[in-house]
């Protein structure tokens, strides 16, 4: 049923809870998993000041933010035989998910706290977005 599990995560551990999920999931659908992770990079104002001080990542950078947010998220998941494919984009998060999805995805799996109504319209953006616009089931794991 599902193949291939896309698992968006930004190190916490709402984001150790949906790969959890997701491993469960892969162990009895025999599917492959993608943890995907992306770094949003500083987008200077333009006319702004302040854009003097706005610099781009290095590569090294960027690997070395990203592989630090696997680990985290990887850390006390069993995976047990299950492959999963590590990748790490930098852009706007909703909007590289999204782009993910297009990637033949069968299911996403994302982690909240689970924000109220107020102050989910603002944090819970990306999830919100990507629930709206995926083109597969999006499964969210919500603890707390």
């Amino acid at each position: 049923m599902f193949t291939r599990i896309l698992v968006a995560t930004d190190g916490s551990e709402y984001s150790r809870e949906a790969l959890k999920m997701a491993v469960e999931l892969a162990k009895k659908f025999n599917s492959e998993i993608e943890l995907l992770h992306v770094i949003t990079e500083p987008i200077p104002y333009l006319g702004s000041d302040l854009s003097s001080f706005w610099h781009q990542l290095t590569d090294e950078q960027i690997k070395e933010i990203g592989n630090k947010v696997m680990e985290m998220t990887l850390w006390g998941v069993s995976p047990e035989n299950i492959d999963i494919i590590k990748k790490i984009v930098t852009g706007y998060p909703a909007e590289e998910i999204l782009n993910e999805i297009r990637r033949d995805f069968d299911l996403v799996i994302m982690g909240t706290r689970g924000h109220g109504p107020l102050a989910g319209a603002v944090a819970g953006s990306v999830t919100q977005r990507v629930i709206a616009d995926a083109d597969c089931p999006v499964l969210v794991v919500k603890i707390g």
